[in-house]
Formats: C-alpha cells, sequence, structure tokens
C-alpha cells in the first residue's frame, strides 16, 4: 500500500541528496521481479548504444569558481533556503516558521502568505507565481495576485503541485487510496477547474505546457502524448530548462538526460547514479555523484557533456537559474545558521 500523497517531513524531503521527488516509487528490487530486470537490463543497454556515455570524472583544474552572494531574508527571520526557480530572475523558498520567501533579481519580494511549518514550495515561475503544498488542508496551492489560493482537486484526494510555467498553468499530482496517482493540469486561463493528464506521478510543466511524468510519458496541450526514450522503465526526476533528467531501471550506474522530444541526449556515468538537482536551457547541470573508482560523494557541475568542476563544499545547492547561477543556502558569516545564497560563475 503507497503512503498518502503528501511530502515527508521538512527534514527528510529537504536534507535528500536532489531535493528528490516525494512520491518516489520504490527501489527496483522492490518493484521489479527477476524477468522484468532482465528485460529492463537490456533495455538500458540499448539505450546506451543510441546515446553517448559521459564519465563523470574529477578535474585537476575546475573551468569555473563558483562565488557565493547571500540573499536578503525579512525582519526577523535568521535561516532560510531556495527550493525553486523561475525565469526574470525569480527564486523561491521558506524560512524555517514556513514563511513564503521570494526574490526577484536578488531583492527580497513581500509575500502576504500563511506561515507554516505544513506548507512546502515547489516551484515558482516568470511573475512570481509560488506553488506547492498545503499539508493543513492536503492540498495544493499557488501564490499569486498577492493572495494565497487552493487549488481545487479530486474529492477526497491528497494533492499537491509541482511546477508552474510563465503563463501560469500548474502540474501537480493527486492520489487517493487504492490508486492510481494522477497527473493534474490547472490552466490559468479556466480557473476552479483542473484536467488530468496521465496515471502516474507529475514531474514538470514547461512553457509549451507539456507535462512530463516520473515513468516517462510526455502529455502534449493537445491531448497527444508520446514517451521518453525507454519509458516506463524510467524513474524521471527533474523537467526543467526542456530536459528531463532520471535514471532508467537496470543501469545502476547513469544519469539519463533527455529533451523534450523524447531523445536521450547523454548518459553520464559514475560509481553510483547521479541524482540531479537541476538543469536549465544551456545544458547547465548539478547533480551529486559518486567517481568511477572513488568512494566519497561529490556535488559536480556539467554545461552538456563536459564536466566543469566539484563544488561540494557548497552541498547545499538545490536549483539552476536560466541566467546561469545556482542557488540554495549556505552557512553563514558567522557559521551560525544556513542561510539563502547564490553563486555565480567566475572564470
Amino acid at each position: 500500500m503507497r503512503p498518502r500523497l503528501k511530502p515527508r517531513a521538512r527534514g527528510e524531503i529537504r536534507q535528500s541528496i536532489l531535493g528528490e521527488h516525494p512520491y518516489r516509487r520504490g527501489t527496483v528490487s522492490a518493484t521489479l521481479g527477476g524477468q522484468m530486470r532482465r528485460m529492463t537490463v537490456v533495455c538500458a543497454v540499448l539505450l546506451t548504444l543510441f546515446a553517448g556515455a559521459v564519465p563523470a570524472q574529477a578535474r585537476t583544474q575546475d573551468l569555473c569558481t563558483w562565488t557565493p552572494s547571500y540573499l536578503p531574508l525579512p525582519a526577523g527571520a535568521t535561516s532560510g533556503a531556495v527550493w525553486a526557480t523561475g525565469s526574470d530572475g525569480y527564486l523561491a523558498g521558506q524560512a524555517p516558521d514556513g514563511r513564503l520567501l521570494l526574490w526577484h533579481h536578488g531583492s527580497l519580494v513581500d509575500v502576504n502568505a500563511p506561515a507554516s511549518t505544513s506548507i512546502s514550495v515547489s516551484g515558482v515561475n516568470g511573475s512570481g507565481e509560488i506553488v506547492g503544498y498545503d499539508g493543513r488542508s492536503d492540498s495544493a496551492f499557488v501564490y499569486r495576485d498577492g493572495t494565497f489560493q487552493t487549488l481545487s482537486g479530486p474529492a477526497g484526494s491528497s494533492v499537491f503541485a509541482q511546477g508552474i510555467n510563465d503563463s501560469g498553468d500548474i502540474v501537480g499530482t493527486s492520489y487517493v487510496f487504492p490508486g492510481p496517482y494522477h497527473s493534474i493540469v490547472w490552466k490559468r486561463d479556466q480557473p476552479g477547474t483542473y484536467r488530468i493528464v496521465a496515471d502516474d506521478v507529475a514531474i514538470g510543466i514547461d512553457n509549451a505546457g507539456n507535462v512530463v511524468t516520473e515513468k516517462g510519458s510526455v502529455w502534449s496541450p493537445d491531448g497527444t502524448t508520446h514517451q521518453l526514450a525507454g519509458s516506463p522503465d524510467l524513474q524521471i526526476q527533474v523537467f526543467q530548462g526542456g530536459y528531463a533528467l532520471g535514471q532508467a531501471f537496470g543501469d545502476y550506474t547513469s544519469l539519463h538526460k533527455w529533451d523534450a522530444a523524447g531523445n536521450l541526449v547523454y548518459r553520464y556515468e559514475a560509481q553510483d547514479r547521479p541524482s540531479p538537482r537541476g538543469i536549465n536551457s544551456h545544458g547547465l547541470m548539478v547533480a551529486s555523484y559518486t567517481p568511477v573508482g572513488g568512494t566519497a560523494r561529490e556535488l559536480g557541475v556539467w554545461r552538456d557533456a563536459e564536466f566543469t568542476g566539484n563544488i561540494t563544499a557548497e552541498r547545499w545547492v538545490r536549483v539552476v537559474t536560466e541566467s546561469g547561477e545556482l542557488a540554495g543556502q549556505r552557512k553563514s558569516a558567522d557559521g551560525q545558521t544556513l542561510v539563502p545564497a547564490t553563486w555565480t560563475c567566475v572564470g
């Protein structure tokens, strides 16, 4: 039996290497029998033949120095974090008391929303509209037009909003026992309504309205659906900047990257599966990984197929912005707390 559809406790979900999806399916060993496991290994081998394998190896010299800058906090807050990035310089996050935080080009924006540790932020767009989960009502929310709004969903379901595009269209997931999970779209121009578009967990939505699900289905606004190469034996974790990032069942050492058309673009090889944190449309990607032959987990940066170096010391990087910055949280100047921050490439 699967749990109710809601995020794990904040400490659990936020400490995961990737900001891992709260509705992650079970491990391969728990979900696939021997015969299916053999089939997916064959699928993984076939995928490898059609995509360049890029080793995640340490460089002798990094190509970029990531310089941090602290983001401002509202009065009374001494710590916080960035959890989501949108276009036009928007970042969204939260303070420990649950207050929603919003920045635009590095400046703090006032947010008139309830403060609750039961609220979780998952997305923001280029207009500063924030979406996520409200555990007080077991429902999805959007903060727009200066108000905190609950999104409708199927009766009796737990509902979580996962992402929002620049048109204001929102994607999320609903679940009610015994299932299945449903991907839901809330159209900006159809307030108070929703549409179920897939029987799967939603991962994200792009500005064209395309929705990518955890198993690798891509739903388009015209009602058609196509698949990422290797679907449904996939676990997609990120859909951002026109790229999907995740793993293929049976391939235990690689992170896969697909374009929105469904083509497998790269395989990033490591000692174990790299875990993505974010990517932008220019191919700038951050992921945690263990180098081939290594034992310690690293945090690396890639530009398309080129590995540019590790930023392991900044282990709280969470997102990659469209402008090429990284964002998350880092220790304060006095080392006493964690505060929201961005990093800019120098060199």
